[in-house]
């Protein structure tokens, strides 16, 4: 019987690029307006990316704290000095979260998952750092666990057991939804998750074969009846 459906958020319930367009211009007007020291665009602070990764590994879990770092990175470059740098980053990243939290679901999204929630647990499992409490969207997720959180990130089993040890139910029981098929449908199937498909047409399928293929939030609930009859 299934008794959990897990979502991804980035590119399953909205557009993730125009949000994060977005949040970096309003980082960038920020970091412009407060910190006229600093040599580098947001942008521009990319190059500090694999340097940092190839220092810090671990950063690649923690993409908040990665952001962060990169923007502390180009203000030490900037010649502002660490502990500064330290604060300004803090600020900055907080100016980004906030905006980098304003979205608009794709149509449907919210009743969809209202109607789930009357019969079965509804969590979120990212990658990303999107978070329900600022999103306003706490109202429709029983949980949420983020890479960050739980110190890996998909395709690792780490988000997936997370939420089945919290609610101590068996990888049968849960179905997974999401649109990446490595990172979602690839990453659930081996750990034994049903596993639906929210095909947007830009990527093509993983090693796993999803139990449902969809392409709007409108044909979700019937996804979900069609692989619980079969379980």
């Amino acid at each position: 019987m299934i008794k959990l459906i897990g979502f991804d958020l980035d590119d399953t319930l909205w557009d993730l690029l125009p949000v994060i367009i977005r949040a970096e211009d309003v980082l960038e007007i920020w970091l412009r307006d407060n910190v006229s020291e600093l040599n580098f665009s947001v942008r521009e602070m990319r190059r500090f990316r694999k340097p940092m990764l190839l220092e810090t590994p671990n950063l690649i879990h923690q993409i908040t704290e990665f952001r962060r770092r990169l923007i502390e990175k180009a203000l030490i470059q900037s010649d502002i000095n660490p502990v500064q740098a330290d604060v300004i980053s803090r600020e900055a990243i907080e100016v980004f979260l906030v905006a980098r939290n304003q979205i608009d679901l794709f149509e449907g999204v919210e009743s969809t998952l209202l109607n789930l929630s009357k019969d079965f647990q509804v969590c979120a499992l990212s990658n990303g750092n999107a978070d329900i409490n600022r999103l306003g969207l706490k109202h429709l997720f029983d949980f949420s666990f983020s890479a960050e959180e739980v110190g890996g990130a998909k395709p690792s089993h780490h988000l997936f057991t997370t939420a089945l040890s919290k609610t101590s139910l068996q990888a049968h029981e849960m179905i997974y939804v999401g649109d990446d098929p490595l990172l979602d449908v690839d990453a659930a199937k081996d750990l034994g998750v049903h596993a639906i498909w929210m095909d947007r047409g830009k990527k093509k399928p993983g090693r796993h074969q999803a139990d449902q293929v969809i392409t709007k939030i409108a044909q979700l609930e019937e996804a979900i009846k069609e692989i619980a009859s079969r379980v």
